[in-house]
């Protein structure tokens, strides 16, 4: 069985973000951390928008709504069908990612890099 935890965080930014109608020194994030036995956690999350407040209590519903299924194993094939396109989805997709890696793959960023050459 897998360990679920879904929760809210605010991290600092580095320089404040600032448009012309205001300014942000944080960014607010979504994370989504699963576990299990002798297994490192993997972590997915999904930063929100200014409206953050209300859109991040709706995230935070959608992943819960789902965390039966993810603590008894879902796949992200079957996320797919459990939850709409969105933050709550790309969050759970990002952590199930991580999960489904096995300790001996290579680097994630390897496995995205469409040529065969260093980085420079």
């Amino acid at each position: 069985m897998r360990s679920v935890k879904v929760y809210e965080e605010a991290w600092p930014l580095h320089t404040p973000f600032v448009i012309a109608r205001g300014s942000r020194t944080e960014a607010h994030v979504v994370v989504v951390e699963l576990g299990g036995r002798g297994r490192k956690r993997r972590r997915g999350m999904y930063a929100l928008s200014t409206l953050w407040r209300k859109r991040c209590l709706g995230v935070l519903a959608q992943i819960m709504s789902i965390a039966p299924q993810l603590e008894q194993g879902l796949t992200r094939e079957a996320l797919q069908k459990l939850l709409p396109a969105g933050a709550a989805r790309n969050a759970v997709d990002c952590a199930l990612w991580g999960s489904e890696r096995s300790p001996a793959a290579s680097k994630r960023w390897r496995s995205l890099w469409p040529l065969n050459c260093p980085l420079r």
